[in-house]
């Protein structure tokens, strides 16, 4: 015990004056006074580490700037210490609470979580996808499941946990953590009809891929259909949604009475507040004049005069199942096969002021 102390006493010192990124695990072991096996467990199952233990290395970690080697990691054990995850788009409310929940769960496990933005794109999907592989991660999680072809190909060779979440579509070969979005469409378009609504619209993004939006739209379009109504689905010229908002309350408000659509259903909560904010500068009263909704519940949404009507999707409920789900996987390693999760949440309808019919 007494050499120990000693050891420890010559070595962290001298350490301060070694090139940072020279020292190996092998290092922090021996002036520790533990095995190489003891500090590898401390960085990848802190948990089973004593408290005491975890100060002791930390501070040795810490007075050297020890990083550990992913690379070398990933060579011992087939896999690194990462979780993948593939975002439609990080800069939206919905995705960053979603990666809120992954983070939130992944915190305590040792493992750390890597972000890729495809922007909507399939073929950005699957180049994040091919990069990713490339870092044998211990999982990947995906927010889209039209993948291109060749991402199939590589998803089906993969001997990881694979989550598709934020969508839930059952038939599909891997773990699937989301809500249904057709469902979503189908009960925003039973809230209008169920007012004696029957010009009913909806309003997609621009963007082409957008796929949720769309499933969203097909659940609108079948409820009408079930009504023995026409579905009137537009697709926006404008990229940016307040501006589409904003558009779309102009031409509502040129166009004849008689045509004019009683309802209206934004793809999400920012399209609606566009319109919202616009439409006085258009003459338009709403919800008077027509009825409207979105889907998120986005910040702004309750703020809005009048109080925009939405759809609560569980986004940070979602990102930490995905991740609970990929750590029961990996810690089931070794055993049976587990069968496919299948965790499927509802959303909320939040009826406010812009739907309401006076």
């Amino acid at each position: 015990m007494t050499q120990h102390n000693k050891s420890d006493t010559k070595e962290t010192p001298r350490a301060a004056r070694r090139k940072t990124g020279t020292y190996t695990i092998h290092d922090v072991a021996n002036m520790a006074g533990v095995s190489s096996i003891t500090v590898s467990r401390y960085f990848n199952s802190p948990d089973k580490v004593s408290a005491a233990l975890r100060e002791r290395l930390k501070e040795i970690v810490d007075s050297i700037g020890y990083v550990p080697s992913q690379v070398a990691g990933g060579l011992a054990s087939g896999r690194g210490r990462v979780v993948c995850a593939v975002m439609q788009n990080i800069a939206s409310t919905t995705f960053a609470d979603l990666v809120k929940g992954m983070t939130d769960e992944l915190q305590s496990s040792g493992l750390q979580l890597l972000l890729a933005n495809a922007q909507y794109s399939k073929e950005q999907e699957e180049q994040a996808i091919r990069t990713f592989v490339g870092w044998h991660p211990s999982a990947l999680i995906l927010t889209r499941d039209d993948h291109t072809p060749a991402s199939e190909t590589i998803l089906r060779g993969l001997n990881i946990p694979i989550v598709e979440a934020w969508g839930f579509v059952p038939q599909r070969p891997f773990h699937q953590v989301g809500f249904p979005h057709a469902e979503v469409g189908a009960v925003l378009a039973g809230h209008f009809l169920d007012q004696g609504c029957q010009r009913i619209q909806f309003v997609l993004p621009m963007a082409s891929e957008d796929f949720r939006a769309k499933q969203r739209a097909d659940g609108y379009a079948s409820q009408m259909r079930k009504a023995g109504l026409k579905p009137d689905i537009q697709v926006a010229t404008h990229a940016d949604d307040f501006d589409v908002g904003e558009k779309w309350i102009e031409s509502f408000a040129k166009a004849p009475k008689r045509s004019r659509p009683e309802a209206v259903i934004f793809s999400n909560d920012n399209m609606a507040a566009g319109a919202i904010l616009h439409a006085p500068a258009c003459g338009v009263a709403l919800p008077r004049d027509c009825l409207m909704a979105g889907f998120g519940d986005a910040a702004i949404s309750a703020r809005l005069t009048p109080a925009l009507t939405t759809v609560r999707p569980p986004r940070y409920q979602i990102g930490q199942h995905a991740a609970r789900a990929i750590l029961k996987l990996l810690n089931a390693e070794g055993e049976n096969p587990a069968d496919l999760v299948r965790d499927e949440f509802e959303s909320e309808l939040i009826v406010r002021e812009s739907s309401r019919r006076r």
